[in-house]
């Protein structure tokens, strides 16, 4: 990981100096045609610079460039581009004339190019590589530094580079409260701290709280910081204890956290050895006493739990107000409980400002059916897991009045957090986002692989076969070599009201009833491989099905693999004939699910439509209800999904347009789309065609776009 990498990958930047030389036009004209192969080009500033290069040093150079690309797209270059043995093999000079002479005038067509994502040539939308600065690069640090989410495996790596090795942040100290989110605090202290280059005074700065505290220890370990997992905590050397215990010396009521994780906390004090430090250190040593002898104060939710037992509404709101995330997860707690809703009202506006956008959003899908019965109550827990969770116990609806005035009051709170932020232009929303979630905090692997937020419906293509795929790598998984995995796919069927109909699998095949396939055995291919199953959905339909929900199990856990996909085609019939390559495949999203068993995803056959879950099983369910066995229940599961109510991305976009925007009715009006197709191209081609009068500057987002989304709208 370097200056290089970094840049390129976050920002598709790079930053080079002009030279005395000249490269010569074959060369360039062909690397161009390469990049253009794989939807990419270079901006004009990139290429005057380039153009001074000598021959060799830009061949060297390129090829860097083409190994990221490589990375990022995930796919073999030498079947992709136009000049696989480049430069052996390269346009001639005619040619090359000729294509730069295209590019050039394409390039003089469109004005503002140093804001330009995206160059249209010959009907193609090409991704700009433009070229970049120090205090570009700089800021981009800083955006990781102040990101408003926990930051992916990658991130925290790019985060940890800038924090010890980038030049430029030798002498930067952030100031209190610059990192909005503790475990990249806890990420960016622990670098620090194992650096050698911190100080006590530096990370309180960052670090509040004990639990913030056991967050440093557990990254200086190399653990999970969202403390969802135990770590096995190092050995710490004597100057890294004495800083450890200093936080916990300077901490305001530490016990209730101490006890919050007490088994980690006796962990970590058997490495920190707190009986040397007693009288330097006596409040940490004390408190840390306490917790071996078991001596546990009155915790926050128990002091919640005590204002509602003794219904005391003042009692109750003042508590909550004092952390408004857990505040607002019990808004509906307190309304039902009889605190007044004026009250619930007034006491939120105190602290809205400290409540994230995310969780405001959580609360208008809430409310948003809290006037239905609700037979049962579904959500997710933070964690790397996606574990759902299914509540069987019924809500009665609230009073309309109220429900009105909750909702009124949030929407009101993010227009005015929206208004703040740079104007949009015009604006286009697709409706059909409405069947797409919000991007939730990041938790991918990688930077680089197609994601799509769980609980997000997608329409199924044009066609009567669908094919649901597995694609992994059988290469590097971690440090070890994964040689053969063992995969099972099948599709558990289920009629409208969810009864069970039938099972399909590599066991479990034919039927008289309906048409399938499945490639039974792996198709493998050099460090690659995948296993498909075909399903005839007019004969699934007259069957009765209305649901099929996708069961993948393995022998080990998804994160293990290098990657791993799963992605659905529309083929002529089960089996046909027609080539198939899942790396080449658009509709394929990473499969990130921790456990061995996964549901990810469950096919709508009557409305046609494919349910995105990524959703990760404790233990692998049986297919049919059995009776007292519902937490293992694949039809409780599924129709949890099913109904699940999520922050959509239509509300999202529709508040900020209404903050900051003008709403359209047409593409060729919008400076901004917003659609719920997963490939821009063909959106921006028709609102190039819809378009009246001067060429528009326009910006297509796509639900895949999780990265941007979450960056410049939550």
């Amino acid at each position: 990981m370097d200056l290089f990498s970094i840049y390129f990958s976050r920002n598709l930047k790079v930053i080079i100096a002009e030279r005395e030389g000249k490269l010569p036009v074959r060369i360039l004209a062909t690397a161009l045609r390469n990049l253009e192969s794989l939807g990419y080009t270079f901006s004009t500033k990139l290429i005057d610079v380039l153009s001074s290069w000598e021959r060799d040093r830009f061949i060297s150079w390129f090829e860097r460039l083409m190994d990221e690309l490589r990375q990022i797209k995930g796919i073999n270059l030498k079947e992709t581009l136009m000049y696989p043995r480049f430069p052996k093999r390269k346009m001639n000079i005619q040619e090359s004339k000729f294509y730069l002479n295209a590019l050039m005038h394409s390039w003089r067509q469109q004005s503002h190019e140093q804001e330009q994502r995206i160059l249209l040539l010959n009907k193609l939308r090409l991704r700009v590589i433009h070229l970049g600065s120090e205090a570009d690069f700089y800021q981009v640090g800083m955006d990781l530094l102040t990101a408003k989410a926990s930051l992916t495996p990658v991130a925290r790596e790019q985060l940890i580079w800038f924090a010890t090795k980038y030049e430029g942040w030798a002498a930067f100290e952030p100031e209190s409260g610059q990192i909005p989110v503790r475990e990249n605090a806890a990420v960016y202290c622990a670098a620090l701290l194992k650096a050698g280059r911190a100080s006590v005074e530096q990370l309180q700065r960052q670090l509040h709280t004990a639990t913030d505290i056991l967050r440093l220890a557990v990254a200086c370990s190399d653990g999970d910081v969202s403390l969802k997992k135990n770590t096995r905590f190092r050995s710490f050397i004597r100057s890294e204890r004495r800083i450890i215990l200093a936080l916990l010396e300077g901490a305001s009521d530490p016990l209730q956290d101490l006890f919050r994780y007490k088994g980690r906390w006796q962990r970590l004090a058997e490495r920190l050895h707190p009986g040397e430090y007693r009288h330097r250190y006596p409040e940490a040593v004390a408190a840390l006493d306490q917790l071996q002898r078991g001596e546990q104060p009155l915790t926050f939710h128990g002091r919640v739990e005590r204002a509602f037992e003794q219904k005391d509404n003042q009692l109750i709101v003042e508590t909550l107000a004092q952390r408004p995330r857990e505040m607002v997860g019990l808004l509906d707690r307190m309304i039902r409980s009889g605190v007044p809703v004026q009250q619930v009202i007034g006491k939120m506006e105190t602290v809205e400002e400290k409540v994230s956008t995310r969780a405001l959003l959580r609360v208008l899908a809430h409310f948003g059916t809290r006037t239905e019965f609700q037979v049962t109550r579904s959500f997710f827990r933070k964690g790397i897991t996606a574990n759902l969770y299914v509540s069987t116990q019924p809500l009665r609806p609230l009073n309309v009045e109220d429900v009105h005035a909750v909702i009124s009051t949030v929407e009101h709170t993010l227009l005015k957090r929206f208004a703040l932020l740079p104007p949009l232009g015009n604006v286009y929303i697709d409706e059909r986002l409405q069947e797409f979630s919000v991007p939730s905090e990041k938790r991918r692997a990688s930077e680089f692989i197609r994601a799509l937020s769980r609980a997000s419906w997608i329409s199924l293509p044009t066609g009567d076969t669908v094919r649901f795929f597995l694609w992994w790598g059988e290469g590097l998984g971690g440090e070890e070599r994964i040689e053969r995995v063992n995969t099972d796919l099948s599709g558990v069927m289920y009629d409208e009201d969810w009864r069970y109909m039938h099972q399909t699998s590599r066991t479990h095949l034919q039927s008289n009833e309906y048409i399938a396939a499945n490639s039974r055995f792996m198709v493998t291919a050099s460090d690659e491989a995948a296993k498909y199953m075909d399903l005839h959905l007019p004969s699934v339909c007259r069957l009765g099905t209305r649901y099929i929900v996708i069961m993948v199990n393995r022998d080990n856990t998804f994160k293990d693999l290098p990657e791993c996909y799963a992605g659905w085609i529309m083929r002529q019939g089960p089996q046909s004939d027609e080539m198939f390559d899942p790396s080449t495949v658009q509709e394929r999203i990473d499969l990130t699910a921790t456990s061995r068993s996964c549901i990810p995803a469950i096919i709508d056959v009557q409305e046609r439509r494919i349910l995105w879950c990524d959703l990760g099983l404790k233990r692998q369910p049986k297919a049919h209800h059995p009776v007292g066995d519902n937490k293992a229940d694949v039809a409780l599961i599924a129709r949890a999904m099913t109904e699940l109510k999520r922050p959509d991305l239509y509300t999202l976009f529709m508040l900020h347009a209404k903050a900051r925007g003008t709403l359209v009715e047409t593409l060729g009006m919008a400076n901004l789309v917003f659609t719920a197709e997963l490939e821009s191209n063909r959106v921006a081609e028709v609102a190039e065609y819809l378009t009246e009068g001067p060429p528009v500057e326009r910006t297509v987002i796509t639900p895949l776009e999780q990265e941007y989304i979450m960056k410049q709208f939550l």
